[in-house]
C-alpha cells in the first residue's frame, strides 16, 4: 500500500497540526493511528512519536505520495515549525 494513492484523502485544516490529520486519516479508514503509521506507511516507532514535534522528512514523503498532497503544503505542520513561525510572528 505504500506506493498506491489512497481512495479518500482529504486535505488538512489550515491550521492542523500534522499528527492531528494522521489522526482524522486513521478514524477515515477505521484503523488506529499506529496501524495507519506503522503497518500501511512503515514508519517506526521513533517516527511516528516525532510527528508531532518534528515531522521526519520519510514521513512527508509518504504522505505525501499516498494522498497526493504536496510536501510543502504537509511540511511545518509539526509544533517546533509552528512555534518557530508564531515567534517569528511576534518578533516583527
Amino acid at each position: 500500500m505504500i506506493n498506491k494513492k489512497w481512495p479518500l484523502h482529504p486535505r488538512p485544516g489550515d491550521n492542523q497540526l500534522l499528527s492531528e490529520w494522521i489522526k482524522d486519516l486513521a478514524n477515515l479508514y477505521e484503523v488506529s493511528y499506529q496501524q495507519l503509521c506503522k503497518k500501511t506507511r512503515k514508519l517506526s516507532n521513533e517516527e511516528i512519536y516525532d510527528l508531532r514535534s518534528t515531522a521526519p522528512e520519510k514521513a512527508l514523503t509518504i504522505l505525501s505520495s499516498a494522498t497526493g498532497i504536496e510536501i510543502d503544503e504537509l511540511r511545518g505542520r509539526d509544533t517546533n515549525s509552528r512555534f518557530k513561525k508564531w515567534q517569528e510572528e511576534i518578533e516583527e
